[in-house]
């Protein structure tokens, strides 16, 4: 019987077999610094993919990684993330709703070290893409996994994952830097009874691919009257190419037969659930952590929109 981990990672997996494994490695000791592997369990969650993490590679995850294949599962990822969660057995949870994004090393110690600060952290970080600029543009000019394949070999990734910042960008929900207000986290760290009290991911967000499920999540979690929002400073998460919902292409261009572009679909969702509009939630975070010399560049304001991802 394993020991009870420190924190539980819940990665959901949607026809992601060249990137999810990357992102399990990731997230386990020793590229994790200072966690030892009992700390850590990762839960995947392969969400009705059609293309699954091969078995072979299944087979080559150590005793806490865990992976479970859903059945007739619905088309948003929410349901996973809240079955992962229950699931899991550490204290603290990190959803990851998108399974293609590779954290940076320090990420799960920053964050061990926050959650003293408060009896309520919400401990959030900022998501990248891989590639000089965002996915969405650069995908139009050629960029696949090959290309991906060949920058990640440049840096001699995992050998010292904090040079992802050389070969990374900002998405667009939090491209004005951390020091401005962002719109989602994909490696958000909370109490699993934080988790539970706010009610999880809503399952009411079921456009596939959740739609702006992570954003709900999200400023319900940082606008909690309880909470201490922390940031972390120095790491980050950075999005792999996989043909994704929102980084495959743009969301500010007409796409429904009313006129109406992928985001105006995903804001009248959250409209009709929430009663209100959606807008990015401004409460200003404590910053919490260190910079390391590929990071920071990124210490800036950007000119930039509230888009997903």
């Amino acid at each position: 019987m394993l020991s009870r981990p420190r924190i539980s990672v819940i990665i959901v997996a949607y026809d992601m077999p060249r990137e999810v494994p990357r992102t399990v490695q990731s997230f386990l000791a020793p590229y994790q610094q200072e966690m030892a592997p009992g700390d850590i369990e990762i839960l995947v969650m392969e969400n009705g993919s059609s293309r699954p993490v091969p078995e072979a590679v299944r087979a080559g995850w150590p005793a806490n990684v865990r992976y479970f294949n859903i059945e007739n599962a619905p088309g948003s990822p929410a349901h996973a993330l809240n079955l992962g969660v229950a699931k899991a057995r550490g204290k603290w949870v990190c959803p990851v709703i998108d399974g293609a994004r590779i954290a940076t090393p320090g990420i799960l110690r920053k964050a061990m070290l926050a959650a003293r600060l408060s009896d309520c952290p919400v401990i959030a970080t900022m998501g990248y893409h891989l590639g000089h600029i965002v996915q969405q543009e650069a995908v139009k000019q050629g960029y696949d996994a090959a290309t991906e394949d060949a920058l990640l070999d440049s840096i001699g990734w995992p050998d010292d994952g904090h040079r992802l910042f050389e070969i990374g960008c900002l998405g667009l929900s939090a491209r004005k830097g951390w020091l401005a207000p962002i719109a989602e986290s994909n490696a958000i760290i909370v109490s699993k009874a934080f988790y539970k009290a706010i009610g999880g991911y809503d399952e009411r967000f079921d456009i596939p691919g959740g739609g702006i499920v992570n954003h709900d999540f999200f400023r319900r979690a940082v606008e909690h009257p309880d909470a201490l929002y922390v940031l972390l400073v120095g790491e980050g998460t950075f999005h792999q190419h996989h043909g994704g919902v929102t980084t495959a292409k743009g969301v500010e261009k007409p796409t429904a037969p009313d006129g109406r572009t992928t985001w105006d679909i995903y804001a009248d969702q959250y409209r009709q659930i929430r009663q209100m509009d959606y807008a990015v939630p401004q409460r200003a975070p404590l910053l919490f952590g260190d910079l390391g010399p590929s990071a920071v560049a990124d210490v800036q304001t950007f000119a930039g929109g509230e888009g997903p991802e």
